[in-house]
C-alpha cells in the first residue's frame, strides 16, 4: 500500500506538470511566482535571483506595529500583521511572556465559531495584529517548529475571514505564496469563489500531493482548466487508493469532468460539508443542496451567503438562522438584503399583505422599507413599525439587530423621544454601544415626566451600566516619579520637570493651598451611565416581578466582576437554587483551558489570555455559564482589554433577555 501511495502521488505530480504545460491562456501567461500584490520597486536582493529582499525600514522603531523586522525569515514573518495598536491591534508586546510552542498550540486550538460577534472580532484582531513574536521560534523549515503566521492565516480562514487571510499572507509574502501558507490561501480563494486564483496558487505548490486535500484540489483545478481526462484519471486513482470515502465529491467531479449536467438525485445523499465540496459545486454551477446549507461552519456559511448557487429565498433563510446562532453578523445579512434588488412597489405590496410573501423575505422588506426612508421622521416611523410588527411575530431580535445601524441617521433628541426606549434596545442587541448610550441618555432625560420611560430606564439599566462606565485611566508615564504623598511633589520630580521644561515649580511648602486641596481630590469625569444603587434595586424589583425577563444572578455577577459594589442585600434577591426546567449554562470548558486562562491572566500575558478566553468561550456552548463568562471578563480586564471585556459581558447579558 505504501508503494501504491508513492505511485499515486507521482502520477498526481505528473498530472500537475501536464496541466501546467497545457493550461489555458490565463495560466500560460503566468511566468514566475504567483503574485498576491503588485511587485515593489526594483531593488537589489541578497542571495541572488529570486531571493526575497530584506525588509529594512529606515527606522526599525517605526516599522509596522513597532516590530523590529530584520528580514523575511521566520521570525520576521511571524511579526507581520496588518493591525497596529492605533487601529485595533493588541499591541507590539502582546506575546510578551508567552513561549513559541504555547502560542502555536493555542492558535491551532482556536474555535471557528463564537455565539457573540464581539468574541469573533477580538479573535480576528489578534490574528491580524503585528507584534514581536514569542521567544523560541525558529525557521519555518526547522522540524517541529511551525511558524505563527501559518496558524494565524489558517485561523482567519476558519472564522470566515478569507479576505483577511489573503491580506495577512500578502503582508508577509507579496511576491508568491510559500508552501506552508498554500493550503490556507487556496481554501480562502475557493471560499471567495475565485477558483482561478486558487488554482494559480496550487500550480506553484511544491509540497507534493500525497494528502487528500491536495489530490482533490488538483482534480478540481484540472476541471477548471478544461482537462477533464486528467481529472477523470485522478478520480480513478483516488477511488482505488482511498475507496469511496467521499462519494458525493467524486460523483460531482466525474459528471463535471465530462461536461454532464448533475441530476438532482446525485445530490440527495449528504456529502462532506467542506471547502472542496463547496468549490466543486461551484465549478459544476449546481444549486447548493440542503445538507450543505445546514452547515454551521462560519467559513462555509459566509461563502454560501454570497454564492450565486443559492437562490434568494434559501439564502435569506440561511442568513437569518446564522444570525441567531452567532455565525454571521448584521452586515452579512444586510448584504443579502441588498442583493435582492427589490422594487419599492414589491416592498409596499408585501408589507400591506405579509401573508403574500415568505417570512424571510418579509423580514428583509422591513429593513429595506426603513432604509429607503431618507428623512429622519419618516425613517423613525418606519423603524417603529418594523420593530412592532417583528415583536408580534417573535422575530424582533432579527429585525432590531439588522436595522439598528439605521438609527445613526435619526437624531437622539426630544422630538424623537417616543422612539428612545426601543432604539436603545435595538442598539444593545446589535452591539452598537455608542448608539445605545446616546439613546439611553434620552430615555433617562424623559424618565421624570413619562412613566413608561422611567420603567424602560430601570429595565435596561444593568446592560447600560456595563457599557456605560468609564474605562480605567491610562497608566502614568514611568519616567516621572510619583508624589510621596497627596499634595506634596517629590523633589526629584520637580527638578526633572524644571530641567526639561525650563519652568520653575514652587517647592514644597510654597504650593498654593487651593492647588493642594484640588490635587488631594481629583475629579473624575462622570460616566455615561453612573453607578446607582437605587436604579439597581428598582431593576431587581421589576425583574423579580416579571419572570423570564432577566437573569438577576447573571446581571449582578457581571456588574460585580466589572467592579461595581453590589451589596449583600442585592444578592439576597438572586435565587440560589434552580428547578428542573431552569437552564443554568452550557457545557463546562476543559479544566486545562480554565487553568491556562487563570495563569495567563495572573502573569498578564495579553495574547495568551485572549487565546485562552476565546477557547473557553468556544467550549461553553450557546449559553455560557455565568462563571465562565466572568472568568473571561476578568482575564481580559487584567491585560487591559477593558472595552472587549465589557462588550462580552454585555453580549452575555443581552442574549439571556431576548
Amino acid at each position: 500500500m505504501r508503494q501504491f501511495a508513492v505511485t499515486i502521488a507521482s502520477i498526481f505530480a505528473l498530472s500537475l506538470g501536464a496541466m501546467a504545460s497545457n493550461a489555458p491562456t490565463a495560466h500560460a501567461q503566468q511566468s514566475g511566482p504567483i503574485r498576491l500584490a503588485p511587485l515593489p520597486p526594483p531593488e537589489s536582493a541578497p542571495g541572488g535571483t529570486g531571493a526575497q529582499p530584506a525588509v529594512t525600514p529606515a527606522d526599525p522603531a517605526l516599522s509596522p506595529g513597532g516590530v523590529l523586522i530584520r528580514g523575511l525569515d521566520a521570525l520576521a514573518e511571524d511579526a507581520v500583521g496588518v493591525l497596529g495598536a492605533s487601529n485595533g491591534g493588541l499591541g507590539a508586546d502582546m506575546w510578551a511572556g508567552t513561549d513559541h510552542t504555547t502560542a502555536v498550540r493555542l492558535l491551532t486550538t482556536l474555535p471557528s465559531r463564537y455565539l457573540a460577534g464581539e468574541a469573533r472580532e477580538l479573535t480576528r484582531r489578534l490574528l491580524l495584529s503585528s507584534a514581536t513574536p514569542p521567544d523560541g521560534g525558529g525557521s519555518v523549515a526547522d522540524s517541529g517548529k511551525p511558524g505563527l503566521l501559518a496558524a494565524r492565516v489558517a485561523g482567519l480562514v476558519s472564522i470566515g475571514a478569507p479576505a483577511d487571510a489573503i491580506e495577512l499572507a500578502r503582508a508577509a509574502h507579496s511576491r508568491r505564496v510559500p508552501d506552508h501558507l498554500a493550503r490556507s490561501i487556496v481554501s480562502a480563494n475557493f471560499l471567495r469563489s475565485d477558483l482561478e486564483t486558487g488554482c494559480d496558487v496550487l500550480d506553484q505548490y511544491k509540497g507534493g500531493y500525497a494528502e487528500p486535500f491536495w489530490q482533490k484540489a488538483l482534480i478540481l483545478c484540472q476541471i477548471v482548466g478544461g482537462k477533464g481526462a486528467e481529472a477523470s484519471l485522478g478520480l480513478d486513482l483516488l477511488r482505488e487508493e482511498r475507496g469511496d470515502t467521499d462519494g458525493v465529491f467524486q460523483n460531482i467531479a466525474y459528471a463535471t469532468a465530462v461536461g454532464a449536467q448533475l441530476a438532482p438525485e446525485q445530490l440527495e445523499t449528504p456529502g462532506a460539508t467542506d471547502v472542496l465540496t463547496f468549490a466543486m459545486l461551484t465549478v459544476a454551477e449546481a444549486e447548493l443542496p440542503d445538507w450543505m446549507l445546514a452547515s454551521n461552519d462560519p467559513a462555509l456559511v459566509r461563502a454560501m451567503l454570497v454564492s450565486p448557487q443559492v437562490d434568494p429565498a434559501r439564502k435569506l433563510a440561511l442568513a437569518h438562522r446564522a444570525l441567531r446562532r452567532g455565525v454571521v453578523d448584521a452586515d452579512d445579512v444586510v448584504a443579502v438584503y441588498d442583493g435582492l434588488g427589490a422594487s419599492d412597489e414589491a416592498i409596499a405590496a408585501a408589507l400591506l399583505d405579509p401573508d403574500s410573501v415568505d417570512r424571510d423575505i418579509w423580514l428583509a422588506y422591513l429593513y429595506l422599507a426603513a432604509r429607503n426612508q431618507t428623512v429622519a421622521i419618516a425613517r423613525s416611523e418606519a423603524l417603529w413599525e418594523a420593530w412592532t410588527l417583528a415583536q408580534a411575530a417573535e422575530v424582533d431580535d432579527i429585525v432590531m439587530t439588522t436595522t439598528a445601524a439605521l438609527l445613526a441617521d435619526v437624531p437622539a433628541t426630544s422630538g424623537f423621544g417616543w422612539l428612545a426606549a426601543a432604539a436603545t434596545r435595538a442598539a444593545l442587541l446589535a452591539g452598537e454601544d455608542d448608539l445605545a448610550i446616546e439613546w439611553y441618555q434620552l430615555v433617562v432625560r424623559q424618565a421624570r415626566s413619562v412613566a413608561d420611560m422611567a420603567r424602560a430606564t430601570a429595565l435596561m439599566w444593568p446592560e447600560m451600566r456595563i457599557i456605560g462606565r468609564n474605562l480605567p485611566a491610562a497608566p502614568e508615564p514611568e519616567n516621572i516619579a510619583a508624589p510621596a504623598q497627596f499634595g506634596v511633589p517629590d523633589p526629584a520630580a520637580l527638578a526633572t520637570i524644571t530641567a526639561v521644561t525650563g519652568t520653575q515649580i514652587p517647592a514644597p511648602g510654597r504650593l498654593d493651598p487651593q492647588l493642594t486641596r484640588r490635587s488631594r481630590a481629583p475629579v473624575s469625569p462622570l460616566p455615561p451611565v453612573p453607578w446607582s444603587p437605587t436604579r439597581l434595586s428598582r431593576w431587581i424589583d421589576l425583574a423579580g416581578n416579571n419572570e423570564g425577563t432577566a437573569d438577576i444572578g447573571l446581571a449582578l455577577y457581571m456588574l460585580q466582576i466589572l467592579g461595581d459594589p453590589v451589596s449583600e442585600e442585592n444578592w439576597r434577591s438572586a435565587p440560589v437554587t434552580v428547578d428542573d426546567t431552569t437552564q443554568i449554562g452550557g457545557p463546562v470548558p476543559s479544566p486545562a483551558a480554565l487553568a491556562g486562562l487563570a495563569r495567563a491572566a495572573i502573569a498578564k500575558r495579553r495574547a495568551e489570555v485572549t487565546l485562552y478566553a476565546m477557547i473557553v468561550l468556544g467550549q461553553a456552548g450557546e449559553t455560557p455559564h455565568a462563571g465562565v463568562v466572568a472568568n473571561v471578563v476578568r482575564g481580559l480586564q487584567r491585560v487591559g482589554l477593558d472595552t472587549d471585556a465589557q462588550a462580552i459581558a454585555r453580549a452575555a447579558l443581552v442574549a439571556r433577555v431576548r
